[in-house]
């Protein structure tokens, strides 16, 4: 009963830990919403649920959503640097497609919502006068990010988002876009969910509402409008896989 007891009230001391810890974030990341946080910490003490020694776990987890909150903010002030002024409604749906990626990485495994985020935050980077060299944003997006060294994992989802590989095939890049692995994963499908249910002006849309505003925007004849003959159903497919997952969780 004694050992009971001191369980419990060990046990206790740590949730206050844990709770005074998510407050301290709180204070300090004011542009993480306070539920998107509070889910980063459950799901980080979750990973720790069998922890031995259970006055470790407010550190691990701290640690944890330390690392996922210093990867996101990286990525958001370099698409900030990148887009912001020179192309501002392009500013506008990157932050808007980030924001809803945020409220879908805590559905993820442990771990892998800092890479669905930081993708999206970058995934139109290509765009940015300073990036832009072939034209094909994916592409130019993703050597940039390598030149500068970020995860070889993060180059990629950028690199393929939005069906690249049809787009890269028909004008002249495949071979290059070859060198980034699409890795076909629930993060790659939750970030292509992300960017094709907002629109360019970062409100909330349906997938087949963002397919007609392309074809509008784009006309026929562009690369991107030309691809959906072949990717609109795989891109049709991350989206309701990413929507089912939202379901179950």
């Amino acid at each position: 009963m004694a050992m009971d007891t001191a369980e419990a009230a060990h046990g206790k001391h740590v949730d206050e830990m844990i709770e005074r810890l998510e407050a301290r974030l709180r204070a300090e990341q004011d542009q993480v919403s306070p539920t998107v946080l509070h889910d980063w910490i459950e799901h980080a003490r979750a990973r720790f649920a069998q922890a031995r020694i259970v006055s470790f776990v407010p550190i691990f987890v701290e640690r944890l959503v330390r690392a996922q909150l210093q990867m996101e903010s990286s990525a958001e002030n370099l698409a900030k640097r990148l887009l912001a002024d020179d192309m501002p409604r392009r500013w506008v749906h990157t932050q808007a497609v980030a924001h809803r990626a945020g409220t879908i990485a805590p559905r993820l495994v442990p771990g892998e919502g800092k890479f669905l985020v930081a993708s999206a935050w970058l995934h139109d980077i290509g765009y940015g006068t300073e990036v832009a060299d072939t034209g094909f944003h994916q592409l130019d997006g993703a050597r940039y990010l390598t030149r500068r060294g970020w995860p070889d994992r993060i180059c990629a989802l950028v690199a393929h988002h939005a069906g690249a590989d049809a787009v890269a095939r028909l004008n002249g890049f495949a071979e290059q876009l070859a060198a980034y692995e699409d890795e076909r994963t629930p993060v790659r499908d939750a970030l292509w969910y992300c960017d094709m249910t907002t629109s360019p002006d970062g409100e909330p849309v349906s997938f087949g509402d963002r397919i007609a505003d392309i074809k509008a925007r784009r006309g026929p004849d562009d690369p991107a409008v030309r691809a959906l003959a072949v990717n609109e159903q795989e891109r049709a497919a991350a989206v309701r896989r990413t929507e089912e997952l939202l379901a179950a969780s």
